[in-house]
């Protein structure tokens, strides 16, 4: 939140969103399988953020997980 609020400070016509992101518990050897996404669901939120489309001011200096912002 702070890095975002300082990116909107000093380059405020970038038009640049900065965002914290979660992809849930995943498959993957470090979680193992019983993790509840597959790797292209946890993919999902991360896209999501990546395609917003453009001229959008929100969200920024969010966390953001299952494509929604969640309180933190």
């Amino acid at each position: 939140m702070i890095l975002a609020r300082r990116l909107s400070k000093e380059r405020p016509n970038d038009g640049i969103l900065l965002n914290a992101c979660c992809p849930g518990w995943v498959r993957t050897d470090m979680a193992g399988e019983a993790a509840e996404k597959s790797p292209d669901e946890g993919a999902v939120t991360l896209v999501y953020l990546a395609l917003l489309p453009p001229k959008i001011t929100e969200p920024h200096g969010k966390f953001v997980s299952d494509k929604e912002v969640k309180l933190w």
